[in-house]
């Protein structure tokens, strides 16, 4: 069968170094510096701005919303340039992280600037202009750098190799991350008993700091990534619109399968962390214990990453990720039907449940790279940044749903909770927090399991075919 893609995107290996440990570690380094700023909006955005500054949960769920508007412009405009530039010394995607990461590190930091002394109105525009600023250099440097993983090498073990490298990059970046409840939980005496309550005035120092690391880590990556895979640059001039390479989203069930698995992911997994700080304050009466609690998220990336390599050359990447995800989902429904009232019991059973997400959270990034090439098998072009930016795009719908759905939900089913008052932690309040809790993560786990297991089509078999007939370095898949 003759090679009909051979052009379309070929490995360039001229005047680049081979693909190696050095390009794993600054991949490493690019999602810990996004993560430095994507885990604090995910866990304290909603907290500081409504129960710190003082926003109505509806006004903010709205905001929250509203600034999608301007994604639904930025992301794909963002991922369709980066595909179209003319490449700079052999590099397309690189240059937009050297622009974004300093905006993005600044404007992280400003987004928690203690507005709580100034007017209701100044606090709304200070919140919507600070997030819309935030998420275009988050789109600026996240775009760009999820589509490095597929130019970086066409090899799959080297892809779940970057993929495993991301997925550790945004664990570790937990760990300064998980300081901050130290810092910004206080005990406070209210009415003769001692209450945990969060200091927002000090989230802005804190994240001045993280800022610093974070723009460190996007020069790390910028100095140690090589784009080796390079597209035929004929092609490229003669690419469909931007509508049309749009319209094939719909026509690939393995990016569809990804856009599942990833808006779940960031609507009801991410989000879960916001009430599982606020059960840990409310029911177990210690919101610091989230920064112990934050420690068991990275549990899956220590054990996941001396197994997967030899599970999916064995079982293939989507066995991987579909058979431990029957343990998450038993574990989460037990807790629900029994609630667990020692605190040490319930973060060691969340610490378990996690710990089968493994194959998730280490592969999921390099299955967008096989989305991407499985889009040029069958449709003849490649679009690596306006594919990723679409997966991209969904996921930050995910966020503001998710950001506006913690709020509203709260206001539903616990109407007169304040988390600054410990006298409305009353006991049907709180049982509405953790039965949330537990049914954010058992719904988002559970979506994640079906994406993979019913929409997702390229099996082992399939992969070899594809990768074959691309002219790519065949390996276990």
């Amino acid at each position: 069968m003759s090679n009909s893609y051979e052009n379309s995107a070929t490995m360039d290996a001229t005047d680049k170094r081979p693909f190696g440990f050095r390009d794993i570690i600054g991949y490493f380094f690019g999602d810990f510096g996004c993560n430095l700023s994507y885990s604090v909006v995910t866990y304290y955005l909603t907290i500081f701005y409504v129960s710190y500054i003082g926003i109505e949960a509806t006004h903010f769920a709205a905001l929250m919303i509203l600034t999608r508007v301007f994604d639904a412009v930025n992301d794909p405009l963002v991922g369709y340039f980066s595909d179209r530039i003319k490449p700079y010394k052999g590099n397309r995607y690189k240059p937009f992280i050297l622009v974004g990461g300093p905006l993005l590190a600044i404007i992280s930091a400003f987004m928690y600037f203690d507005t709580s002394s100034m007017g209701y109105g100044v606090q709304l525009a200070v919140c919507a202009i600070s997030y819309v600023a935030w998420d275009f250099a988050y789109t600026l440097v996240n775009i760009p750098y999820g589509t490095l993983n597929s130019v970086v090498t066409d090899s799959s073990e080297g892809r779940t190799k970057l993929s495993t490298a991301r997925s550790i990059g945004a664990g570790v970046a937990k760990l300064p991350v998980a300081i901050i409840p130290l810092i910004v939980y206080q005990d406070k005496v209210v009415d003769g008993q001692v209450v945990s309550q969060f200091q927002g005035q000090l989230m802005f120092p804190v994240m001045l700091g993280l800022g610093v690391v974070a723009l460190i880590s996007f020069f790390l990556l910028y100095l140690n990534v090589e784009e080796r895979v390079q597209p035929d640059m004929e092609k490229i001039k003669n690419q469909p619109s931007i509508f049309k390479t749009f319209k094939t989203l719909f026509s690939n069930r393995a990016l569809i399968a990804q856009i599942i698995a990833g808006t779940a992911q960031t609507i009801f997994i991410y989000s879960a962390s916001q009430l599982h700080q606020m059960t840990l304050q409310v029911k177990y009466n210690d919101g610091s214990l989230f920064s112990w609690f934050t420690l068991i998220e990275i549990a899956p990336l220590a054990i996941g990453v001396l197994m997967i390599t030899p599970l999916v050359r064995k079982f293939g990447k989507r066995q991987v990720i579909i058979a431990p995800l029957l343990g998450t989902l038993v574990i989460y429904g037990t807790m629900l039907l029994f609630p667990v009232e020692n605190v040490y019991l319930w973060i060691g059973l969340m610490a378990v449940a996690n710990m089968f997400t493994f194959g998730f959270q280490l592969l999921s990034w390099a299955m967008i790279s096989d989305a991407i090439d499985y889009n040029e098998w069958k449709q003849g072009f490649r679009s690596d940044g306006s594919l990723y930016s679409s997966y991209i795009f969904c996921r930050k719908i995910g966020t503001a749903f998710s950001s506006a759905a913690v709020p509203l939900l709260i206001a539903f089913s616990a109407p007169s909770l304040e988390l600054n008052n410990a006298t409305t932690w009353t006991a049907s309040n709180v049982s509405a927090i953790y039965n949330m809790s537990i049914l954010f993560p058992l719904f988002g786990f559970g979506l994640v399991f079906i994406a993979y297991l019913l929409v997702f089509n390229i099996s082992k078999e399939d992969y070899h075919k594809m990768q074959k007939d691309l002219g790519h370095t065949i390996d276990n898949g």
